[in-house]
């Protein structure tokens, strides 16, 4: 794009792609099309990918494409798992992940079979002075069977049926699953990136040789799953839960082993309540969360705790707890908690049909956590948050 283009979408970026559609016929020089593309891009580009929208030179695909890529902070977490040296990403896309392994490795190939696509990525991969790529339009396990052994291999099988719901690694493509003879003979480390819905256990199981699993959240929105695979390894696979933030990242480690042999201690509502982020509710390890932290979970399904004295170091929001109420209107009018942010966590009401039984309207600075206790009864527990 020149110069007056690049303006022109930055002067624009407010605006929506059908404003400039509609623009066309003051520009009949220029495809209004490709630079409603280019501004979508960008716009998409703002939050999730800082470093191609600075760039202005930087080209965007269809939106899909975009859609699907790594964020920037999930790609950069993603770079610091393997090794230095030579690697492969069997499944390129917008380039977001090769691109980061660019920087940690000695040479990385990247793989794609959108001949458009992989041809844009090439073009925005040099402006990003990533020059120790190598772009193979095709497909990714062809490219790999005719190298010879690597350091690593990447690879984010994307489900088969668009739109559909999946909760399988072998109902992806390519096929991990069958793929991992040829993985292994390639290279000795493998990274497996999927979608927070696949089941992590039944994943564990369908993969050799895992040896952690990194779950990935960014301000508490869980984006990916990681598995990383080293060959021959033997041991417990260890459960890594980050969630990425502005100032620090938090991060919580077990192993299901410990998981399941963990005694968990119970208690009533103390002075602080405690609420795990994304990763750790997505990781599974409640037990091990109590037991690390020496902390009462609430009840055995409430996934919520509870301690006298704050916890600095806790991975997740914390509460100060002012009260506990039956779930009754008089009870949340007398103590003033009409309006609140209302949860419900192991309740036998779901928030918007206790919203309107409890007369709550959203919003103000209350939190209201509607639970079972360890005695099993249900309750509300009012308190304030507790900002780092």
């Amino acid at each position: 794009m020149d110069k007056e283009i690049q303006n022109f979408i930055n002067q624009n970026i407010h605006s929506t792609a059908v404003d400039l559609i509609l623009q066309s016929s003051k520009y009949p020089q220029w495809d209004m099309k490709f630079i409603a593309q280019q501004l979508t891009g960008k716009q998409i580009a703002r939050k999730k990918l800082p470093t191609w929208f600075e760039n202005d030179s930087i080209l965007f695909p269809l939106r899909l494409p975009l859609e699907q890529c790594s964020s920037e902070l999930t790609a950069n977490y993603k770079s610091a798992l393997v090794i230095k040296g030579t690697g492969i990403d069997l499944t390129g896309g917008f380039g977001v992940d090769v691109f980061a392994f660019s920087k940690n490795s000695l040479k990385v190939l990247y793989c794609e079979r959108d001949k458009k696509l992989a041809n844009l990525v090439q073009s925005n991969l040099k402006v990003l002075n990533a020059l120790n790529v190598e772009v193979f339009i095709g497909d990714g396990i062809d490219c790999l069977k005719k190298q010879n052994k690597l350091d690593w291999i990447f690879v984010d099988p994307v489900r088969r049926k668009e739109g559909a719901r999946v909760y399988r690694l072998e109902d992806c493509e390519p096929n991990v699953i069958e793929l991992q003879d040829l993985l292994f003979l390639k290279a000795n480390c493998i990274l497996v990136k999927t979608a927070p819905l696949l089941d992590i256990q039944q994943t564990i199981k369908d993969l050799n040789f895992v040896k952690e699993v990194h779950v990935v959240s960014v301000n508490n929105d869980c984006k990916e799953v990681l598995y990383l695979l080293q060959k021959d390894f033997i041991g417990e696979v260890q459960i890594i839960a980050c969630n990425i933030k502005k100032l620090r990242n938090d991060n919580f480690s077990f192993n299901y082993e410990e998981e399941r042999n963990t005694k968990t201690k119970y208690a009533k509502p103390l002075n602080y309540l405690y609420e795990p982020n994304a990763s750790i509710m997505k990781a599974g390890g409640f037990k091990s969360v109590s037991d690390q932290l020496n902390i009462y979970k609430l009840h055995k399904h409430s996934h919520l705790y509870t301690s006298k004295k704050l916890l600095d170091n806790f991975p997740g929001r914390r509460f100060k707890i002012n009260s506990i109420l039956i779930a009754d209107k008089k009870a949340v009018l007398k103590n003033k908690a009409s309006k609140a942010n209302l949860a419900c966590r192991n309740f036998p009401q779901k928030v918007e049909v206790l919203k309107k039984k409890l007369n709550i309207v959203d919003g103000g600075e209350l939190y209201v956590f509607a639970t079972t206790l360890s005695d099993d009864e249900p309750r509300l527990i009012l308190c304030e948050k507790i900002e780092l």
